[in-house]
């Protein structure tokens, strides 16, 4: 994950060894949903971590086309097979912990039987890695149903079946599952339970700093469908000054008054979209603008501020990054005056800060609050800000594998803005015009 907040040689923070997170629960209680957001927080923070799917491993042994009667726990014909596919996802996360350099692991599978998970641990804890439990407990039957019908039809099993077999053949691996499902109530265990995805939470015989940290992240956890939109502060009078803070221009103006058409354009098309494919009314969600202090950010949310349903905060946090002595510097000229400075900026752009000026790390670690809140946040979300703010946001939700020196060059011109769908499976991005009928 790009952006990672703290380094150290070793790759271990906190002095905390190795954990694994043995999730629990039913299907459908955002188990997944879950673990993705956790790891991809925990490599935020600089945790190497990673999440294993136990149904990967299933439909790389089986494939995709198996019946419902191998997820029946009382089928000792189907036993051996569950049996393999489990202890090869352990193999590796033990593997991963011990030789790959990963300090988080998550078994991302359902865990119903006591007898199996103390087995389990029993495992991890010869490898002399540190178990947690989170068991995902859902007594509301809506959340369910909704989470099956926009996310669970949605995965890999799926891709060649209609909506509704989809959800008949998962509301049956379920039905499979149920009676053997037993919570976990041995309190000698390490453990996390969350109720209906966040509202309520239960945690048992904690320890450690990095444990804690994972219960300080899961108290703010939801799986409740939101989009983030990111867009950049319209023109201002004097665009290459950071001190001066001046106001938008006539264009900054028309670019305002063209996104918000946009944005809410956008909106009520996802929201007509979403009801025509799953009969889930989300047009009651709220948008939340949150913009920064800059004169030129909040002017171009103010034009939001008389749509229905919509809110506007300003919030310091989300300023640009302070370019210090290269204030209204080209990179030519700032060689030319400082080239023992634009050296050292070459070979680490992400980290290197002019005097006087914030590096990008800086900027990441000023919105690490925004960024919890954007995580904790169940409305959608526009945030208005320089680019420099938007990049460091971005490069969050990025996927695996964006090179920290990139994330200074990441473009957000003013022809579109970025769409972000955090899902069970990934986050999905598209950047949209913001013109009408012109995307890219």
């Amino acid at each position: 994950m790009a952006a990672q907040l703290y380094k150290t040689h070793t790759g271990q923070l906190f002095h905390a060894g190795s954990i694994v997170i043995i999730n629990v629960g039913l299907p459908a209680r955002g188990k997944t949903h879950g673990s993705r957001s956790l790891v991809r927080y925990m490599n935020w923070l600089g945790v190497k971590s990673k999440s294993f799917h136990m149904g990967q491993y299933r439909r790389r042994l089986y494939g995709t086309d198996i019946s419902a009667d191998y997820f029946d726990l009382g089928n000792e014909q189907m036993a051996q097979e569950r049996m393999k596919a489990e202890d090869s996802c352990i193999e590796d996360i033990v593997e991963y912990l011990t030789n790959g350099g990963g300090q988080l692991a998550i078994f991302d599978a359902s865990n119903l039987r006591a007898a199996r998970r103390r087995q389990i641990y029993d495992r991890f804890e010869e490898g002399h890695i540190r178990p947690l439990f989170v068991e995902y407990i859902c007594e509301n039957d809506a959340i369910v149903e909704e989470n099956i019908r926009k996310v669970k039809i949605t995965s890999p099993d799926y891709v060649t079946m209609d909506a509704e077999t989809a959800v008949n053949d998962f509301k049956a691996r379920i039905s499979h599952m149920e009676p053997y499902y037993e919570t976990i109530s041995d309190n000698d265990l390490s453990y996390i339970k969350l109720h209906n995805v966040g509202e309520h939470i239960e945690v048992n015989n904690i320890r450690g700093y990095l444990q804690s940290r994972v219960v300080f992240y899961m108290m703010n956890l939801h799986i409740s469908g939101r989009t983030i939109y990111l867009a950049r502060s319209g023109e201002s009078s004097n665009e290459g000054s950071y001190k001066a803070d001046a106001p938008l221009s006539e264009t900054g103006h028309k670019y305002a008054l063209n996104l918000r058409d946009a944005i809410m354009r956008c909106i009520s098309e996802r929201n007509n979209d979403v009801l025509a494919k799953t009969e889930v009314d989300i047009s009651k969600r709220a948008l939340k603008v949150w913009t920064s202090t800059h004169v030129k950010s909040y002017q171009t949310a103010e034009y939001f501020a008389h749509n229905d349903n919509v809110t506007v905060r300003r919030r310091m946090l989300l300023k640009g990054l302070n370019p210090g002595v290269c204030e209204n510097l080209s990179l030519e000229e700032v060689k030319e005056r400082f080239p023992d400075e634009y050296k050292s900026y070459l070979r680490d752009p992400y980290h290197h800060r002019y005097s006087l000026a914030e590096s990008y790390h800086d900027v990441s670690v000023r919105l690490e609050p925004v960024i919890l809140e954007l995580e904790r946040e169940r409305d959608d979300i526009l945030i208005i800000a320089p680019e420099s703010a938007l990049r460091c946001i971005y490069a969050y939700f990025a996927p695996e594998g964006l090179p920290d020196s990139l994330i200074p060059t990441l473009a957000f011109p003013r022809s579109i803005f970025v769409e972000l769908t955090p899902t069970a499976y990934g986050c999905k991005e598209r950047r949209i015009g913001i013109n009408p009928g012109s995307s890219n």
